[in-house]
C-alpha cells in the first residue's frame, strides 16, 4: 500500500508539472518549408534527370518530370542556393537563388543560367558547386546577380538580344514530345545553334566567362569555324612578322575558306587550301608566295614561308584575329622573347626581354635579359610608348623609331602581344604564374625551328607528362618520336616563363620557353651558343 501510494503521488506531481490533461499548451511550431520550383532545358527539355540543390543551410534533390519541370522542398532553408543537372550531352549546367527571404522561388537550369552562374562564380561552375563555402555565397545577391545577368547579355549580343529577359526566374516552356517552346526556350535553341556553327562548347564559353575574358575574346570564339578547322573562324586577322614592319589585315570567310578583301571580294590568289590529313594546316599562294599555315584552337596562326626549296628565308609570320582591345587593359608587368638581329649584315638570334607598362601606354621599366639571371635595365630616355590606332592595333614608339603591334586576348583572359619590325619579331605574355602540367596528360603539336640564316626545321612531335615535382615546381615529358625525356621548371627565371637546363642529350638545348596563355601557342628560344634557335609550336587539334 505504501509504494502505491507513493507512484500515485509521483504521477500526479508530474501531471500537474506539465499541465494535467488542460489542454491549453500550444503544439510545437513546423519547419518552415520552402519550395523551389523551376524548368531544366537545353531547347529540349531535359527529362528524368536528377536536379541537385546546395544552400547556405539545407539541400535537397528532385527528379525532372518529361517537360523538365521540377520542384524540391527543403525545410529550415536559409538562402543563397546553387543548383546543377546534367544534359543529356553530359555536360553539367547550374544555376543559382539569391540571398532573401521567401518560401516559394523559381530558378531555371540552362545553358544561360549556367553562364550567369559562371559570371558570379567568377570561376569554374563545378568547383564552384562542389564547395559552395561563406566566400561562394556571399557573391549571391541580388546586386551580383543583376550585374551577372549583364555582362552575359553584352557578351552574347553577336547572337541575340537578352534584353528585358530573366532567364533564372523567367517562365520557360521547353520543347518536349509535340509540344513547342516559348520564347525564352527558342533563345535556348539560337544559343545551341550558335556554339554549334561556331565549333565552341558550353564549357568553353562557360569557362571563358567564368574567367572574366570579356567580351573581345567571347566574340571571337563565337564567330562561325570552318568546318575542317574550329580555329579558323569568319573575321578580321592581322598578318603580321616575316620581316615587315607594318601589319596587314584580312576578313576571311571560314565557311570558304578564302580570304576577303575589306570590300568583301574574294581574292583569287590566297585561297585556304588543306594540307591533306591535317585539320586546321593549309597552304596559302598569294603573288608567288606559299605558305604553310598551322592553325591554333584559339585562332593565332604560324606562317612560315615555303616558297623557296631550301626553306624558308623569311621570320615567322603571325595571323592574328582581330579585337577590340583598349590601351588601359595592357597595363602590366611582361615577359617577351624574340628573334632579332641589329643590322643585315648579322645572323638572327634569340633575344629576351621583360617591360612594365601603364595604364596610359608609358613604359615604365623594362630590361634585356641574357642567360638565365642577367637583366640589364633600359635607360628612362630609351623607355618606349604605346598607341592605340584608329583601326584596332598598336604601335610601339623609342628612339629607333615606331613599330606595328597586334594583340590578342584568349578565353582564359590572358594578352598575347607580337611586335613586328624588319629587324625582328617579339612575341610577349602578360607574368602570370602557370599551373603545373598534370602527370598523364599529352600534348601533340606542330613544331617550327628557325635557324640563324632563317632555315627552318619542320617536325610533328607528341610529348607525354611523366612526373611532376609540386615543391620544386619541375616536371618532365617523354618525347613520343625517340623517348627524349625533359625537365622543366614552371615560373622560371619569372612567372609565366619555363627553363629546361643543360642536358647531356645534345638535342635537348638549354632553352627559356613562353607558352601564350590557352592560345595553343608556345614560343622557345635557346640559350645554348652552339645552337642559337627560335622555336614556334603550334597544338594540334585533338
Amino acid at each position: 500500500m505504501k509504494s502505491k501510494l507513493l507512484l500515485t503521488g509521483l504521477m500526479a506531481a508530474v501531471l500537474t508539472a506539465c499541465g494535467g490533461g488542460g489542454g491549453d499548451s500550444a503544439p510545437a511550431a513546423a519547419a518552415p518549408t520552402t519550395k523551389i520550383s523551376g524548368t531544366a532545358a537545353v531547347g529540349a527539355a531535359i527529362a528524368n534527370a536528377t536536379v541537385q540543390a546546395k544552400c547556405a543551410s539545407g539541400s535537397g534533390t528532385a527528379t525532372t518530370a518529361a517537360d523538365g519541370t521540377f520542384t524540391i522542398n527543403i525545410a529550415n532553408l536559409q538562402r543563397p542556393c546553387v543548383l546543377s543537372v546534367s544534359a543529356p550531352d553530359g555536360t553539367v549546367l547550374h544555376s543559382v537563388i539569391e540571398a532573401g527571404t521567401g518560401t516559394a522561388v523559381v530558378a531555371n537550369i540552362t545553358p544561360l543560367t549556367e553562364l550567369i552562374t559562371a559570371a558570379l562564380a567568377k570561376g569554374d561552375t563545378n568547383a564552384f558547386f562542389a564547395q559552395f563555402d561563406a566566400n561562394a555565397q556571399a557573391r549571391l545577391t541580388a546586386a551580383n546577380l543583376t550585374d551577372a545577368n549583364g555582362t552575359v547579355r553584352q557578351l552574347l549580343l553577336g547572337l541575340f538580344d537578352l534584353t528585358g529577359v530573366d532567364a533564372i526566374k523567367g517562365t520557360l516552356v521547353a520543347a518536349n514530345g509535340a509540344n513547342a517552346g516559348n520564347a525564352l526556350d527558342k533563345l535556348l535553341d539560337q544559343l545551341g545553334a550558335g556554339l554549334t556553327k561556331a565549333k565552341t562548347s558550353l564549357a568553353d564559353l562557360s569557362s571563358a566567362v567564368g574567367n572574366n575574358a570579356g567580351a573581345a575574346a567571347i566574340q571571337t570564339i563565337l564567330q562561325p569555324a570552318s568546318d575542317s578547322c574550329a580555329g579558323l573562324r569568319t573575321g578580321k586577322y592581322w598578318a603580321i612578322g616575316q620581316g615587315s614592319q607594318t601589319l596587314s589585315s584580312f576578313d576571311a570567310a571560314a565557311s570558304t575558306l578564302t580570304a576577303l578583301d575589306s570590300s568583301g571580294n574574294a581574292i583569287a590568289q590566297l585561297p585556304f587550301t588543306p594540307l591533306g590529313g591535317q585539320a586546321c594546316r593549309f597552304t596559302t599562294n598569294a603573288n608567288s608566295t606559299v605558305n604553310d599555315v598551322m592553325v591554333s584552337k584559339s585562332g593565332i596562326a604560324l606562317v612560315r614561308n615555303v616558297s623557296n626549296p631550301g626553306g624558308s628565308l623569311l621570320l615567322p609570320g603571325l595571323l592574328i584575329p582581330a579585337q577590340q582591345i583598349s590601351l588601359a587593359e595592357l597595363a602590366g608587368t611582361w615577359n617577351a622573347v624574340g628573334y632579332e638581329r641589329d643590322n643585315t649584315s648579322e645572323v638572327f638570334a634569340p633575344t629576351r626581354l621583360t617591360f612594365t607598362l601603364a595604364a596610359d601606354g608609358k613604359f615604365t621599366a623594362g630590361a634585356d635579359c641574357t642567360g638565365v639571371n642577367s637583366c640589364t635595365p633600359w635607360e628612362p630616355a630609351d623607355l618606349p610608348t604605346l598607341a592605340a590606332t584608329s583601326n584596332g592595333a598598336f604601335t610601339l614608339t623609342d628612339t629607333s623609331g615606331t613599330e606595328a603591334v597586334a594583340v590578342f586576348k584568349g578565353t582564359d583572359g590572358l594578352y598575347t602581344a607580337v611586335i613586328t619590325r624588319e629587324t625582328g619579331i617579339v612575341i610577349a605574355s602578360k607574368q602570370v604564374a602557370r599551373p603545373l602540367p598534370v602527370v598523364g596528360s599529352t600534348n601533340s603539336y606542330w613544331d617550327a625551328t628557325f635557324m640563324p640564316n632563317l632555315s627552318v626545321v619542320m617536325d610533328i612531335a607528341s610529348t607525354t607528362i611523366q612526373s611532376v615535382d609540386a615543391a620544386t615546381g619541375t616536371y618532365t615529358r617523354k618525347r613520343a618520336s625517340d623517348g627524349r625525356i625533359d625537365a622543366w621548371t614552371q615560373n622560371s627565371p619569372t612567372p609565366g616563363l619555363r627553363y629546361r637546363g643543360k642536358s647531356s642529350d645534345t638535342t635537348a638545348r638549354e632553352g627559356i620557353s613562353l607558352v601564350l596563355g590557352n592560345t595553343g601557342v608556345g614560343v622557345l628560344i635557346s640559350l645554348d651558343p652552339a645552337s642559337l634557335f627560335f622555336d614556334i609550336s603550334v597544338n594540334r587539334p585533338q
